[in-house]
């Protein structure tokens, strides 16, 4: 589908993937000048950018991946080719952009006076589409802060590593878009950035940039608070499993060496042998366990804890 805006530059959309080498070979035919763009576009599906001169006229072409799945390879892209008088999409389908509406955003694009800034209202477009998404992921977020304060379940650190990588791929979204603009003011320098399409797609980014950083903030603060809990959980294991193994230690031995049934044993004959043999054990263990409360080192193993505490 070809625009044509009041400003009498173009933009030409090649949206449906079922007719786009057809559309293809037409458009080699209409513009010139990104011929070998058009013929290299089925075999970059990946995000890149090149800026290139033709005569006096500054070119920027690349490919953009603007949804991405959880999946490393599920992914949907397009490529573009901008010039001052016309730019050029392959692949990209608004119907994806939820949240855009097509006659509205080309109802503003009339207003520009360049194609570049036409693409640049696109780009925009597609942020607003990227904050939306930043917008659910903030929910999610704050459900799962809520639920580590309430509950502190061990499950809840693979939701935090699942949050991590959902705001990685929102982060691999939004960095190559910066790039597109930078790349814009490289090779149109202030034809666009100038214009407030530029300004406004500019503060776009810096905003999901910035909201990009503070949730990787509170995700980095969230693992290290699990990751000293965990920490204290296993200090306390091997701090109890050890004052228990000093404590009872002088039992077992005594109790080994009277299991071993030697024939000069007296004790065996008395009345109160098995008392005086648990008495000594008895004695033996609470003499470890006042000696290590005098220490200092069983540390507070044996008072109770609130139940809302989360050193459990």
């Amino acid at each position: 589908m070809n625009h044509r805006f009041l400003e009498n530059w173009k933009w030409y959309e090649i949206e449906s993937m079922d007719h786009k080498a057809e559309r293809i070979k037409e458009m080699v035919h209409k513009l010139p000048d990104c011929t070998q763009w058009l013929e290299n576009v089925e075999e970059q599906n990946t995000n890149y950018l090149r800026i290139e001169n033709h005569g006096n006229e500054a070119v920027l072409h690349g490919c953009l991946i603007y949804e991405k799945e959880e999946e490393e390879f599920d992914h949907d892209h397009f490529h573009f080719y901008i010039t001052r008088s016309y730019f050029v999409t392959v692949g990209l389908e608004i119907v994806r952009l939820d949240r855009t509406n097509k006659k509205d955003m080309i109802r503003q694009m009339h207003q520009c006076k360049t194609a570049i800034e036409g693409f640049f209202i696109l780009l925009g477009e597609v942020l607003n589409n990227y904050l939306d998404g930043i917008d659910h992921f903030e929910y999610k977020l704050n459900e799962l802060q809520y639920e580590l304060k309430q509950n502190n379940s061990h499950n809840l650190m693979d939701r935090i590593y699942n949050l991590r990588q959902e705001l990685l791929i929102w982060t691999d979204l939004t960095i190559p878009v910066e790039e597109i603009k930078l790349a814009a003011e490289e090779a149109f320098l202030d034809e666009i950035t100038e214009t407030s399409e530029y300004r406004r797609t500019s503060v776009r980014i810096e905003r999901t940039l910035n909201l990009i950083n503070h949730y990787q903030h509170d995700i980095d603060t969230m693992l290290k608070l699990e990751e000293v809990l965990s920490s204290h959980r296993g200090n306390e294991i091997m701090k109890t499993l050890t004052v228990m193994t000093v404590i009872f230690t002088p039992g077992m031995m005594l109790g080994s060496i009277w299991g071993m049934n030697f024939r000069n044993m007296p004790e065996l004959d008395w009345k109160a042998g098995y008392a005086i043999a648990l008495g000594l054990i008895g004695l033996s263990i609470a003499s470890i366990y006042i000696w290590l409360r005098m220490k200092g080192w069983t540390g507070d193993l044996l008072k109770s804890r609130s139940r809302k505490s989360r050193f459990k």
